[in-house]
């Protein structure tokens, strides 16, 4: 019967670390053949804007979101002399031969906000922190910070830029590939 040595414990115990981070690899979305990409981030140009878009999950205080939500950043410049009207509906994904467009920003407070509620009546006498801060200041903190950071339609003014987060349902997560259309520009992803 051969002896392990400590030799043989490294060597083993690299190989299975080596095995274990190849397998939780996580897939991710990565601009589709022809697109301008730098980072993973798809980028498009035109004569009046300047699109950066990429799947990528929602860095803020809601984690939960990225769980319920398909998260995508989108940053736009208007590099012309008009205004650009900016609508909800100028975002849609295609994907498995179904339209998606974004969550509502509106259901996704609504959402958190209930669920704010609702944890508050499941345990009214929850202490405060060391630092005096109640986990109810730590969910309005979130509840702001997800506005600041959601992605908002309105006009865009000549120069400026917008960026931020769209929320589509979570199906898309799951799929090999999927068109993005942004401002009738089609933006093609696939997961590698």
């Amino acid at each position: 019967m051969k002896r392990i040595t400590n030799k043989h414990c490294r060597m083993m115990l690299t190989a299975g670390i080596l095995f274990l981070l190849s397998a939780c690899s996580v897939s991710q979305f990565v601009p589709g053949e022809g697109v301008v990409s730098e980072n993973n981030y798809a980028v498009i140009r035109t004569d009046t804007l300047l699109i950066i878009v990429k799947p990528q999950s929602y860095p803020g205080s809601y984690q939960e979101i990225n769980n319920r939500f398909f998260p995508i950043f989108i940053s736009i410049k208007n590099n012309s002399r008009q205004k650009i009207k900016l609508q909800e509906s100028s975002f849609s994904i295609l994907c498995n031969e179904k339209q998606y467009d974004p969550v509502p920003v509106d259901y996704i407070l609504s959402d958190l906000e209930r669920r704010m509620m609702l944890k508050e009546f499941s345990d009214p006498f929850s202490p405060t922190t060391e630092f005096g801060i109640t986990d109810r200041n730590k969910e309005q903190e979130m509840y702001y910070e997800l506005v600041n950071n959601a992605f908002s339609s309105a006009e865009l003014l000549p120069g400026a830029k917008k960026e931020g987060y769209l929320f589509y349902n979570r199906e898309i997560a799951s799929a090999r590939y999927f068109t993005i259309n942004i401002l009738g520009t089609a933006i093609p992803f696939v997961k590698q």
